[in-house]
């Protein structure tokens, strides 16, 4: 991934470079420390690259597990209303 110099924001002599996200929510990373930075408004969390491997690893499970029980609550909700007269 070939990197803007736009998406370099300097701070407390690190380069950070923005991953994804926008302003209040995005995910940051800094190649002299090699750490990864979450930031949710107010939160910021700074990650060794294998913690936040992990984190996101969970992250994407936890969403496809939301995703499926949401469908499958939705397929239910439908079987029960479809028995009504």
């Amino acid at each position: 991934m070939k990197l803007k110099e736009t998406d370099v924001k300097p701070s407390n002599n690190c380069k950070r470079v923005i991953l994804a996200g926008k302003d209040g929510c995005r995910v940051m990373f800094c190649e002299d420390c090699n750490v990864a930075e979450v930031e949710v408004g107010a939160l910021s969390l700074r990650l060794e690259v294998q913690a936040f491997t992990t984190l996101s690893e969970m992250l994407q499970e936890a969403a496809a597990t939301a995703s499926f029980t949401a469908l499958k609550r939705q397929q239910n909700l439908r079987g029960m209303l479809g028995n009504v007269h």
